[in-house]
């Protein structure tokens, strides 16, 4: 009975030293991996959803602590994205693209030996899209953790993510047009790794999120830590209106066609929601 209990007592002071050790340390920095769905929310009825997306989060994590219970989490993340949607039944979406993929966008169409005047350039009807862009995350979310409990802490954020676009593809299902006409004869054709597509997605998007989660201090000040999070998206994740004279200049999409021209370019206001997944590592 005795040994026993210097042996409980022993491995209470253990658990108690290193937990104050991990609380003790205002700087916590590691590696972080992350996996969720996403959700697009359109506000306009030209398009709808298609489905889920997906997220797969690679980078660093950063946390500093004001007090023991409250400090300040960011990182550097870069987010591999797959976003769907598909056009509505009620309309129909075109662009216009040569042989080398490219999308033309509003201002080469009329330009000297632009889109309308080139050999090259074929109608696209687009039934449904798949985006698949690279973001570059930055998280800044206040962190409020409870004390340690064993090994063990419990913790909530709440906070702003803004994610920056790096790259983007687009994979098309459609149709391609005989002719510059809407009516002419159709061919199913599927237009993947589509170039000149940075222009359909706006290059800052930003949620705001709340997640929470367990850190498991397992040796040391190093810690396995996992959370669950809800992000909501405040912004247009399309490229909107230009600023300046034209403000169709950066568009792909038109829906309606004026003296055999493309017309009617839209944009498509778009609103983006997570649900994300994250595991990390931190020292």
């Amino acid at each position: 009975m005795k040994k026993f209990i210097v042996l409980s007592s022993f491995l209470s002071v253990m658990i108690s030293g290193f937990a104050q050790e991990a609380a003790n340390s205002k700087i916590q920095a590691g590696l972080s991996l992350s996996s969720g769905l996403n959700f697009i929310s359109p506000s306009t009825n030209m398009i709808e959803r298609n489905g889920v997306g997906s997220n797969l989060g690679v980078g660093m994590a950063f946390n500093y602590s004001f007090t023991p219970s409250i400090g300040f989490s960011t990182g550097l993340i870069f987010d591999f994205e797959t976003l769907k949607y598909q056009s509505s039944p009620s309309d129909s979406l075109f662009y216009l693209y040569d042989n080398d993929a490219d999308i033309y966008v509003k201002k080469d169409y009329m330009s000297e030996g632009g889109a309308l005047n080139s050999s090259d350039a074929v109608l696209y009807r687009m039934n449904s899209r798949t985006q698949k862009p690279l973001y570059l995350t930055i998280p800044t979310m206040l962190l409020f953790r409870t004390k340690f409990i064993g090994y063990f802490r419990y913790f909530g954020k709440f906070g702003v993510k803004n994610s920056f676009l790096l790259t983007n593809k687009i994979n098309d299902n459609g149709a391609n047009l005989e002719s510059i006409d809407p009516n002419s004869t159709a061919i199913s054709m599927e237009n993947n790794n589509m170039q000149n597509t940075k222009r359909n997605l706006a290059l800052y998007k930003g949620f705001v999120g709340i997640s929470g989660g367990v850190e498991w201090n397992f040796t040391g000040t190093t810690s396995l830590v996992a959370e669950l999070g809800y992000y909501y998206g405040f912004v247009n994740i399309n490229r909107g209106d230009a600023l300046g004279s034209d403000s169709d200049k950066n568009k792909t999409i038109f829906t309606e066609f004026e003296n055999g021209s493309p017309s009617n370019f839209q944009s498509l206001d778009t609103r983006q929601n997570q649900i994300v997944l994250k595991v990390s590592i931190l020292f």
